[in-house]
């Protein structure tokens, strides 16, 4: 029999349970209803974006969550992909690169860090998508995850190899058109080469050289264009030399007889100013070899490029031969190649002084031109 001091016990106790549930109830209930109710929403968040989101353990690479939306570009249903790993969904290529970086980021514990790179997805069907991914790793507990957040790039991608293949179609028209503009104009120089043959007249020989060599000038800059990979530039120093080598050979200069001298900063230049700079050169170092130095007599001929941080150009041509007569006015001068001179001076925009001291020097400064849009 139990006695009324137990009874009493008994009821006392369910009262004390009683009062102590209602108290959790009113102060811890709402709070959880809050908080799976916040979870949810948050659940909900991640399940409409469009990146495909999955969390996995590490070093396991079983996954522990993923997002709708990574089922949905993947192919394969929740349940199904809890049961994969990260490796069960990387293009094999791809493979070895996402072991690295995952297992630098867990051998460093690095939680503050994140690596983006661009990778490939592979679905239940073998297809593949192309994706940014950002990867970095998370701690729960004991536990370490990567979470994984990949944006499908497909499109992306396929606007990239499209414009790259139309670029290498522009590249082809590029090099074609340079191409044919240096052989029209080697047949024009091969044209004038063969009309000296035919003419008697030592003057009218020498004008069509002149020209020749002119043609020849521009050709060059075309032909090294030509086999660039750079459409728009070409190096100077290097076409100086090849222009500088081909004129003492135009002119049969014995290189013992007259020394050249050489000094070239490597420099890029565009076209529009390649090719006014190279005739400008292939006149004054015509005039130096059929004029500075009398048969026989030696001599120094030198040509110096310098560039400057302001974007000027220092271009010298001397020589230390018999020098430009006192009474020819380099302004206004009747010669061709020295009017032809001032007005590609002109043209790019620079200036040219004449010094006659122990021979010639012509010091022509100029910035390169800016390429104007035709219409």
């Amino acid at each position: 029999m139990r006695s009324d001091l137990e009874d009493n016990w008994d009821s006392i106790r369910e009262k004390i349970i009683g009062l102590g549930e209602q108290s959790i109830r009113k102060s811890y209930y709402p709070e959880l209803q809050q908080r799976l109710s916040e979870l949810e929403r948050f659940r909900a968040l991640l399940d409409e974006t469009n990146e495909a989101i999955f969390l996995s353990e590490v070093p396991s690479g079983h996954f522990a969550d993923v997002n709708n939306s990574a089922c949905q570009q993947l192919g394969y249903h929740a349940g199904k992909m809890l049961e994969m790993k990260v490796e069960d969904i990387i293009a094999p290529d791809k493979l070895d690169e996402m072991r690295t970086i995952i297992f630098s980021l867990f051998d460093g514990k690095h939680l503050q860090n994140r690596k983006t790179i661009e990778t490939v997805l592979q679905r239940s069907d073998n297809s593949q998508i192309n994706v940014e991914m950002s990867i970095s790793l998370v701690k729960f507990g004991d536990i370490f995850y990567t979470v994984m957040v990949a944006r499908d790039i497909t499109e992306r991608k396929e606007f990239e190899n499209a414009l790259k293949s139309s670029l290498k179609e522009k590249e082809v028209l590029i090099r074609e058109i340079h191409h044919r503009v240096k052989n029209n104009m080697q047949i024009i120089s091969s044209l004038l080469n063969l009309q000296k043959q035919y003419v008697n007249d030592e003057e009218a020989v020498n004008v069509l050289k002149e020209s020749q060599n002119r043609v020849k000038s521009m050709a060059m800059i075309h032909e090294k264009l030509y086999k660039s990979r750079n459409f728009s530039e070409i190096n100077f120093a290097d076409y100086i030399r090849s222009l500088v080598s081909d004129l003492f050979y135009s002119y049969g200069v014995d290189s013992n007889r007259v020394k050249t001298i050489i000094v070239l900063e490597e420099v890029m230049m565009g076209l529009e100013t390649a090719i006014p700079c190279g005739l400008i050169v292939s006149e004054l170092v015509t005039n130096t070899l059929k004029y500075a130095f009398p048969p026989q007599e030696k001599g120094e001929f030198r040509i110096e490029l310098h560039s400057y941080n302001d974007g000027l150009y220092d271009l010298i041509i001397s020589d230390n031969g018999v020098g430009i007569p006192e009474n020819i006015d380099f302004d206004e001068t009747d010669t061709l190649g020295l009017q032809l001179v001032n007005s590609l001076v002109n043209q790019l925009e620079g200036t040219v002084e004449l010094t006659r001291h122990n021979g010639t020097e012509f010091k022509i400064k100029f910035k390169e031109l800016e390429y104007k849009e035709r219409m």
